[in-house]
């Protein structure tokens, strides 16, 4: 499952791949809403325990045969990458925190106490409870693996070292913006002087208070470091993270004329969202700002960014030496990892598998709505006429299972958010050109050809009884760009006949009567998007 805002499934989904969104809205009572909600966020919240249960397992065994072998390497860990093994002696650090010889001493404590009760830890057997895999629905725990206590305990007194003996930032690691439109007035900079004093005096509770987690405290940390940073450079400078984020469609490269007009997009961005951002010390404005920042860094960077609080730059603890941080491990016990690797990674495969028939993301709602709400009600309030899963009844087909979804019993009104190209074509009073220029790939004002399409000379979307006649003709020219790519493979390594292969796959099955292809806009600038778009209500 994938959890995101309405308005960028939206865009993604309705302009850059260019589909109609159909609603269907039930009415229910506030009692059954809430149960609803309920139970789908207990759906998501296991299957997002699975993966990074299984990442936890993976990382595990993977640092303990690195030692086994005898690598005395550091852990890398989130949040190192932004710092070197370098002192600074001009760090703004000591004069933020002034830290009283108490204060130290209670900092230098904790650390030597920590550092033993890890190493304590360290040296125990592996105890590791694997959850059950055999039902989505059941609340599960999170993994708490050897080299997790170890990450835990070494950002804990990272931050503590910091204090104490600030290290030079690693540069690379942070993005710094210079242009007239990244500049920082004298109120936004005493502004950011007054966030900074904020966050030190939250750090400074974690510290003494003791009651903050570990990626907290790496939080508010960076924070005060990159705004520290901004201050000084008078632009806005953050810390960049690794943009491992999920992406509906393959990243493609913009051209340059589409760069000119994105960057102007986002100077009017930066002024608004800054804005918002010095309004008031907020943690939600901190992690809307942030989200804002690493989403023109993927940008900038041709990545996905990864969504979350913290700050993901990997890296080696600059305190420790290589020699000093050792997962105590053997061949018995990574034998015992592995096989607990195996076995849960095989377990969450099958509980999460994929058919395209019995087993699709369509076919899997219904499964879940019928197994949490048997007989379409909630309590005994009815919401729906439960629709079968079965691979029988076609409702895999989302066409067809949206069709039955809009004369269902549960279904009170029904709504459209037209995709980009439709509300375009909409505007057109010319009936040859809605109806023919438009259809005609080569002719289109509206659409433009792409990396994400393969190549082809009729939309079929518009109207159903005609629509084998245009896809034959899809299908000859695509079968045509694919013969003349076997002639051009051993210069384009055999691109064109890809994509040839792939307009033929796409054009089938407009020879029985179905539409699969709708054409990709993914360099759409905000002045062409129609004002309707704006204009439909959302959810």
């Amino acid at each position: 499952m994938v959890r995101e805002p309405w308005e960028d499934f939206r865009f993604q989904y309705g302009v850059v791949q260019n589909r109609n969104i159909e609603l269907y809205e039930w009415e229910l009572s506030e009692t059954a809403k809430r149960l609803l909600r309920q139970k789908w966020n207990e759906l998501y919240l296991v299957q997002e325990t699975h993966i990074q249960n299984k990442k936890k397992l993976e990382r595990d065994l993977e640092f303990s045969e690195f030692q086994t072998k005898g690598k005395n390497s550091s852990l890398p860990i989130p949040g190192f990458g932004y710092f070197t093994n370098i002192s600074d002696p001009d760090s703004p650090i000591p004069n933020l925190f002034s830290l009283t010889k108490n204060e130290k001493e209670f900092i230098e404590k904790f650390i030597t106490e920590n550092e033993k009760k890890n190493g304590e830890e360290l040296l125990t057997a592996n105890t590791t409870s694997l959850p059950k895999t055999d039902s989505p629905y059941q609340l599960i725990h999170t993994i708490q693996t050897k080299t997790d206590s170890l990450a835990r305990a070494e950002k804990k007194n990272f931050v503590r070292m910091y204090l104490l003996n600030p290290v030079l930032t690693y540069e690379p690691a942070f993005l710094q913006l210079n242009g007239p439109e990244f500049q920082l007035s004298e109120d936004e900079i005493n502004i950011w002087k007054g966030y900074t004093k904020e966050l030190t005096k939250n750090l400074r509770s974690c510290i003494f208070s003791q009651d903050c987690n570990d990626w907290e405290e790496m939080i508010l940390l960076i924070r005060i470091l990159y705004l520290q940073k901004s201050i000084e450079a008078k632009t806005i400078v953050f810390p960049k993270k690794n943009l491992d984020g999920f992406q509906y469609l393959p990243l493609t490269d913009l051209p340059e004329s589409v760069k000119t007009t994105k960057q102007k997009e986002y100077a009017n961005l930066f002024a608004s969202r800054k804005q918002v951002f010095a309004s008031g010390f907020d943690p939600i404005h901190f992690f809307n700002w942030e989200s804002f920042l690493v989403r023109y860094q993927g940008y900038l960077e041709s990545g996905v960014p990864s969504e979350g609080l913290e700050f993901n730059w990997e890296g080696y603890n600059p305190y420790r030496n290589q020699s000093q941080t050792k997962q105590y491990s053997d061949l018995k016990e990574n034998v015992e990892k592995e096989k607990d690797y195996e076995s849960y990674t095989e377990g969450i495969r099958k509980l999460y598998s994929y058919h395209l028939t019995h087993q699709n993301c369509t076919s899997e709602l219904f499964r879940y709505m019928n197994e949490m709400f048997p007989d379409g009600k909630i309590g005994n309030e009815m919401i729906w006429n439960p629709l079968s899963s079965k691979m029988l009844s076609l409702n895999f087909v989302p066409a067809i299972a949206a069709k039955k979804l809009e004369f269902n019993s549960g279904t009170k009104h029904t709504k459209v958010f037209l995709s980009y190209r439709n509300l375009k074509r909409n505007k057109l009073t010319n009936f040859t050109e809605k109806h023919f220029t438009e259809r005609f790939v080569p002719t289109s004002k509206v659409y433009k050809s792409n990396p994400l399409d393969p190549p082809f000379l009729f939309f079929t979307e518009e109207t159903i009884w005609n629509r084998p006649i245009f896809g034959l003709a899809n299908t000859v020219y695509g079968m045509g760009y694919t013969g003349m790519g076997i002639l051009t493979s051993p210069f384009d390594k055999g691109q064109r006949f890809s994509k040839g292969t792939e307009s033929v796959f796409y054009s089938l099955p407009e020879l029985a009567f179905f539409n699969i292809r709708k054409g990709h806009f993914p360099f759409i600038a905000a002045e062409d998007i129609p004002e309707e778009y704006y204009e439909q209500k959302t959810p």
